[in-house]
């Protein structure tokens, strides 16, 4: 039996990456991947059960290096303004990227007929976004953020980041967005927030 390597499954996802930007989620198949990669089609199957299982892990390792620093602005006692400006301007840009509007724009098309959606939220953003929820709470029994539900509180600030610029790239009503818009609507989304959670006297 042959052991299992993190290069091989790194190559696989990378083949895998490219298969799914190029033909989409539908028409993407393992026999490709396979053969992009080399080696058989068991040998990827015993590394990703599914196109399911492989497509989340592609988009999460994307996310990962870049995604789990972003959340833990939040450890810290350190100003609740200055960490919600310093997060929503790191996710405003992170989910802009090109591959990762490709990819999510793959998982709002396909995750009402299959557990694509599912899959990949319960493995990768719940996660971050319970981080917060927890290090929220913490903050509003510090007395840094004003009482309310920290969920409320996480799917709000959710929300500011991806209003305007972000949702036109996501829909397509806008093929691009220059980096001072972004960093403007960033800044207007913590604004709003802190205004909204902030701790007053």
């Amino acid at each position: 039996m042959r052991v299992k390597s993190e290069e091989k499954r790194l190559a696989i996802l990378e083949a895998a990456k490219g298969v799914f930007l190029e033909r989409g989620y539908v028409a993407a198949s393992m026999a490709e991947v396979s053969a992009r990669v080399g080696g058989s089609k068991q040998t990827l199957y015993s590394y990703f059960a599914s196109k399911e299982d492989l497509f989340v892990a592609v988009m999460l390792e994307k996310g990962a290096a870049q995604v789990e620093p972003m959340f833990d602005t939040f450890h810290g006692g350190e100003n609740l303004a200055e960490a919600v400006r310093r997060f929503a301007l790191a996710f405003v840009r992170f989910i802009t990227g090109d591959e990762v509007i490709a990819f999510r724009r793959i998982v709002y098309a396909e995750g009402a007929k299959s557990d694509l959606g599912r899959l990949f939220y319960e493995n990768g953003p719940k996660r971050g976004w319970t981080r917060m929820a927890y290090d929220f709470a913490r903050a509003m029994d510090e007395g840094r953020m004003r009482r309310a539900d920290p969920w409320t509180a996480v799917d709000q600030l959710h929300a500011l980041c991806e209003a305007g610029p972000v949702q036109r790239l996501l829909e397509g009503s806008a093929s691009s967005v220059d980096d001072d818009v972004l960093t403007a609507a960033a800044e207007a989304a913590a604004d709003t927030f802190i205004r909204a959670y902030g701790h007053t006297a």
